[in-house]
């Protein structure tokens, strides 16, 4: 591994099966990046690595997970752990989108450097949370619907620039404000406050990838919404649901056709 390779640094951490070990690594690389020390050069044996998780982790089809409610503390812990885990795979979707995809302008890298950095310390706030409550990230079960994803859009980033920030984060957005309340209701007043602080760092993670999206649609001469659609039917039919944040969306970056879309999405495809 090339220390100073800003691409060999973050696929070594995206191989990192230990989430202390993955979150400290990211700070690490993300210091060095503010103090200039690595490089945007690719080693001539670069290949991308395996994603890690925690070993530890129980993994299940997405129909068998339970509705969580939140009405008891196990509850409460359960919805935490829910989105712990879609942080852990925040972290490795961002840091895969940097390492995979090449020829991109160097702003692209530095933009999903500083995403996997955020997720990072959302992991972290999740989890020192969930630790005070009395449990561990991989208590509960997971599945692995939100790594699927990068999986089917591993071979052009323009599908996955559609399909992970415009649709898988862009549903943070939607259900934020909404758990947040829940749980703030429930007496859980550290989880929502934790809830809002990711509710406002991923309208910034859903504009980075409305950006991407329509710089490589511009520069493929592609129309933005016509080609939205076809990727939207190629990998990603079920993820469209409201209730929609439309305000929130478009304060990411969303425009107005791509939101008329979006709502009207289940009528249009009956």
């Amino acid at each position: 591994m090339n220390l100073n390779s800003l691409f060999d640094r973050a696929n070594h951490v995206l191989a990192l099966q230990d989430p202390e070990e993955k979150i400290y690594c990211i700070r690490e690389l993300y210091n060095a990046f503010l103090f200039e020390q690595i490089t945007f050069q690719r080693s001539h044996s670069f290949c991308i690595n395996e994603v890690g998780f925690p070993s530890n982790l129980s993994w299940v089809n997405p129909n068998a997970l339970k509705a969580r409610r939140v009405g008891s503390s196990q509850g409460r812990a359960s919805m935490i752990h829910a989105v712990c885990h879609i942080e852990f795979n925040a972290i490795n979707l961002a840091l895969d989108a940097l390492c995979r995809f090449e020829t991109m302008p160097e702003q692209y890298y530095v933009d999903w450097l500083g995403v996997a950095a955020e997720e990072a310390y959302h992991f972290h706030l999740l989890n020192q949370h969930l630790a005070n409550m009395g449990y561990a990230y991989g208590d509960f079960s997971v599945h692995d619907g939100l790594w699927q994803m990068a999986i089917d859009t591993s071979y052009d980033v323009l599908a996955r620039m559609a399909c992970v920030p415009r649709l898988l984060e862009a549903r943070g957005l939607d259900v934020a404000p909404f758990m947040a309340e829940k749980l703030e209701k429930s007496g859980d007043k550290i989880g929502a406050s934790i809830l809002k602080i990711i509710f406002h760092d991923e309208k910034n993670h859903v504009q980075i990838g409305n950006h991407w999206y329509h710089f490589l649609c511009k520069e493929r001469q592609l129309d933005a919404l016509q080609t939205f659609k076809v990727l939207v039917q190629k990998h990603a039919a079920d993820y469209l649901r409201g209730p929609y944040n439309i305000a929130a969306r478009m304060q990411a970056g969303f425009f107005a056709d791509e939101l008329d879309y979006i709502e009207g999405y289940r009528f249009e495809s009956l």
